[in-house]
């Protein structure tokens, strides 16, 4: 080979903040460390850490005793991570909280959405839905959802209440409309509740009575 058909390499335009791959690799693992710190602490605002499952492979769940649930495979969260080259260069520090944090409100609401739907869909098709119009006023819909479910009793033996997640515009609606119920309507709630208390704790105590104690 001669002069002429020497290859000169193109140099690499990427820019790089550290000059050992290590520091990089550290940075990295640092910052998805604290992203899974953030989405951990988001998630808990949706689900209790003790009703979640975690897949070790395989791409959705399989129950063989039941039918198959309405949306169990995996749904893939992505966002954008976007950082200003002047912030690098002046080694701006307050970049890492600014660009962070919107990561993790967009992971959040992508969760949410996900979670929404996965609960919307078993919700249809079971025909545990609520039509607030139909029924005329959030409170009444909301007894005619109580009619609708069962409560749990937690592994304290508590019973444990269902939630209701809104935006903050119908939350002031829905807490405007419950300070005006009639009550007939409070008295009928509280006598719906009762009951699901009471049928909660009587199926808690069929399933305790199934295991056998050890006499001392």
């Amino acid at each position: 080979m001669n002069a002429a058909d020497t290859v000169i390499p193109e140099p690499d335009p990427r820019f790089r903040c550290f000059e050992r791959p290590e520091e990089e690799a550290a940075v990295e693992k640092s910052i998805a460390k604290l992203l899974g710190k953030l989405q951990k602490q988001s998630q808990s605002l949706f689900v209790n850490e003790e009703n979640i499952l975690r897949m070790n492979h395989g791409a959705r769940w399989v129950h063989s005793a039941r039918e198959e649930d309405p949306d169990t495979t995996m749904h893939r969260i992505s966002v954008e991570w976007v950082l200003p080259f002047k912030d690098l260069a002046d080694n701006d520090l307050s970049l890492i909280a600014r660009s962070i944090l919107p990561i993790s409100k967009d992971m959040q609401r992508q969760f949410a959405e996900n979670m929404y739907g996965v609960v919307g869909a078993a919700a249809e098709k079971v025909g545990n839905v609520v039509d607030a119009r139909a029924v005329g006023s959030f409170p009444q819909s909301m007894l005619e959802m109580l009619k609708k479910i069962e409560l749990g009793v937690d592994r304290d033996g508590s019973i444990s209440m269902p939630q209701t997640h809104v935006n903050a515009e119908t939350f002031e609606r829905i807490k405007q409309e419950f300070e005006d119920v009639s009550p007939e309507l409070e008295a009928e709630f509280e006598r719906v509740k009762a009951e699901k208390i009471q049928a909660a704790l009587e199926r808690e105590a069929e399933r305790k009575a199934k295991f056998k104690t050890a006499k001392i």
